[in-house]
């Protein structure tokens, strides 16, 4: 969110919208998230890249002024906003494809180091039975 954030802020100083700054970061950080995170938590590292986007969008869509044509009303900053929301969609989509990538391999990787070591536990256990004593 904050790095995602930042990118939103440089953009909305630089080009009065979200642009390219924005989806780097964004980006970034949800793949730095991704490799970071423990993982027992990579569900929610999957979940949180359409939740930040959603809230870094509304956000920028509401405190940017120069973000829509000008227009006053809730109705126009709503379009105003959903128009951003779509036309920035690759970077969430991106995002979201490199996150479940990343967390479908570290899963898996810690998938397989649990089952050997539990099978090496296992046959530590074993042998330590059949030892006559």
């Amino acid at each position: 969110m904050v790095v995602g954030g930042i990118g939103a802020a440089v953009d909305s100083l630089l080009f009065d919208n979200l642009s390219y700054v924005f989806g780097v970061l964004f980006v970034a950080a949800c793949v730095l998230a991704a490799v970071r995170v423990h993982v027992d938590d990579l569900i929610g590292v999957v979940i949180m890249p359409p939740l930040a986007y959603a809230v870094i969008t509304v956000v920028v869509g509401f405190l940017n002024p120069a973000a829509g044509d000008g227009s006053a009303g809730l109705r126009n900053r709503a379009i105003d906003i959903g128009s951003e929301m779509i036309l920035h969609a690759p970077a969430l989509l991106t995002a979201v494809v490199l996150v479940t990538l990343i967390a479908a391999v570290r899963g898996r990787r810690a998938q397989v180091a649990r089952r050997e070591r539990q099978r090496s536990l296992a046959q530590s256990a074993a042998a330590r039975r059949r030892r006559p004593q």
